[in-house]
């Protein structure tokens, strides 16, 4: 009863991929979809069309036909028969047309679709490495699932086939369509098998995949270039992934090889029950009891059978193994989101922020990072958070822009919970820069507009952004202007930037967007001394009567700051301006006394 489900299970799965096949064949284009489905559905009909008609003209030749006096009969069959050829021919070029039209649409539509998914995930799912997997295995199948749709469709040609062809030699002779189809039965059933368990093997191995993908962009990729260079590390990266390829391509090529000996065996059945029947219907001619022409049609017919059995086990099986990577590529849908857009409020400007009680444990780890922590940020407040690496900082930013939800406790905007905001609007009030930002190989403007494209392309608003971001180096080595692109990977007159340039480029793109409420984490952790002095000065004119929430470690550059939040191991234990926290000779005062004595200068 068991094994009954489990086909009954299969069987729905099979029929299930086959709807979405269709479905996503419709989505994609109804015109070509209806094309291919016409293609598929006629060419098999012609085919067995020629058949008949060459058994009547050979019959004709043959003299077994009361005809065959008749020149202008047998012409006709003949002109019949160069129609069909011409009109085979036409339908096969509009197939291979539509068929490549209709691929890259599907294509499209495919990487549209896992773009989506991995867009609309949390951001907590880029630390998992599970989801990693799924979303590489999804990328990997969609390439193989583009091309379901022919699959899909030259099955339907193979069901036409296989029914027409077997109806027909079914009404000569029974046996001949029986001995067809169950000879083909064995081969079918030891490919389905190991389609399967190759598949299954490819899941099994997917981390490898992965292990191997990263070492080979890193040794490509400009990133690790000069490190790999410098530490003579090349051969290293190289055996390693040569050592991962040994150990998956041994497995692979094991089962790889039963599978090609056990199929290669029972595919030759089928050929011994085509050329029996070729025999049998040879001494039936010799006897009289069938013509020439019956030969030629019926053993055209039973290999027609064969190959349509082949055919269709064969897209059958791959119809199968795409089933299992459209379900691989569905399992994306599993990582649901745990921060929920379901608020209905409207979020015009920030005049203030609070924290209450608020207490968050990353996902999958139980150590809390930020512990019962209340504070509240009126507009116009200039804040500093500040604390050693690790004590919470950057985690209570992304909780403030929903990036995660806390544990417990509550985040409230205008006195309003932050989850009865629409998501997309608490993000949109919010100037942002993080300290692992990038910037993107894109031209200079569109590393701007990215972040607001109502500015799109508006060179004055990127100028004065790039000023206050101390960006004028860049700006005066893009040969192109605000359209040189920031990278020579697309664009071989494109420029490279320093780490120092690259943080002042992003910032800049948080300036560029202009919004209630400016947050700045780390905005000068990479910045040489004038550079950071250059641009705090600037900061001090932007964030004039603006919310403004920074986090820092250099103590350096808290003047900026109304009012200091020093925080240690995911606590507030102070909060206060920076002359009230000197004065208190507590933690802020004794790690601002560390920093001053990096700077002092002795007397001897």
């Amino acid at each position: 009863m068991d094994n009954l489900r489990k086909r009954i299970k299969e069987l729905l799965g099979f029929f299930s991929a086959f709807k979405w096949c269709l479905a996503l064949s419709w989505g994609a284009s109804k015109l070509y979809t209806i094309s291919r489905l016409l293609c598929e559905a006629v060419a098999p009909v012609l085919v067995i069309a020629a058949s008949f008609l060459g058994k009547y003209v050979i019959d004709l030749l043959s003299g077994a036909d009361a005809n065959a006096a008749s020149g202008s009969y047998l012409l006709s069959l003949l002109i019949i028969l160069l129609a069909i050829a011409l009109l085979r021919a036409g339908i096969q070029k509009v197939s291979q047309y539509t068929q490549a039209m209709h691929g890259d649409m599907i294509s499209r539509k495919l990487a549209i679709m896992i773009m989506d998914r991995s867009l609309s995930v949390d951001l907590e799912y880029f630390d998992n490495p599970e989801y990693f997997d799924k979303l590489q295995s999804a990328n990997q199948d969609s390439f193989a699932v583009a091309h379901i749709l022919w699959n899909v469709l030259s099955c339907i040609r193979a069901v036409i086939t296989f029914l027409s062809t077997l109806i027909i030699l079914c009404g000569e002779n029974a046996l001949y369509g029986v001995a067809i189809v169950a000879a083909a039965i064995p081969a079918s059933a030891a490919t389905a098998r190991y389609t399967k368990l190759l598949y299954m093997l490819n899941l099994d191995q997917i981390k490898e995949h992965r292990n191997m993908s990263y070492y080979q962009s890193v040794a490509t990729n400009r990133e690790y270039a000069q490190d790999i260079r410098l530490f003579n590390s090349g051969k290293r990266i190289k055996d390693r992934y040569r050592r991962i390829w040994g150990n998956l391509f041994t497995k692979r090529k094991g089962m790889t090889r039963k599978r090609a000996i056990l199929t290669g065996l029972l595919e030759c059945l089928p050929e011994i029950a085509v050329a029996f029947i070729g025999i049998d219907i040879a001494f039936r001619a010799l006897g009289g009891a069938a013509t020439v022409g019956d030969y030629s049609l019926y053993t055209g017919l039973t290999l027609q059978l064969n190959m349509a059995i082949a055919s269709l086990s064969l897209y059958i099986m791959q119809i199968y193994d795409n089933k299992l990577k459209i379900e691989n590529i569905k399992k994306l849908d599993n990582f649901l989101p745990h921060v929920l857009d379901n608020g209905k409020e409207s979020l015009g400007c920030v005049d203030s922020i609070e924290f209450d009680e608020v207490c968050f444990s990353y996902p999958g780890s139980k150590e809390r990072v930020i512990s019962e922590v209340s504070f509240t940020l009126k507009r116009e407040e200039k804040v500093a958070l500040v604390g050693l690496n690790g004590s919470g900082k950057s985690t209570l930013i992304k909780l403030l822009l929903r990036m995660y939800d806390p544990d417990s406790g509550s985040i409230r905007i205008n006195d309003k919970d932050i989850k009865e905001y629409r998501l997309s609007e608490v993000r949109e009030n919010y100037s942002v820069y993080f300290q692992e930002m990038r910037n993107y190989s894109f031209t200079l403007m569109e590393n701007l507009d990215i972040a607001d494209e109502k500015l799109e392309n508006d060179e004055a608003a990127a100028h004065a952004a790039l000023q206050a971001a101390y960006c004028g180096d860049i700006l005066e080595k893009a040969a192109k202007g605000f359209y040189t692109n920031m990278s020579k990977r697309f664009d071989p007159e494109g420029i490279e930037l320093s780490v120092g340039q690259n943080q002042k480029l992003a910032l800049a793109r948080a300036l560029f967007r202009k919004r209630s409420a400016l947050i700045l984490d780390e905005p000068s952790s990479s910045l040489d001394p004038k550079a950071e002095h250059e641009v705090f000065n600037a900061l001090r004119t932007i964030t004039e009567g603006k919310m403004t929430i920074f986090t820092s470690h250099r103590l350096s550059n808290v003047n900026l700051a109304d009012r200091i939040i020093v925080l240690e191991q995911g606590r507030v234990v102070e909060d206060g301006s920076q002359e009230e926290l000197l004065g208190n000779k507590q933690r802020y005062a004794e790690l601002f006394s560390y920093q001053q004595e990096k700077f002092s200068v002795s007397d001897e």
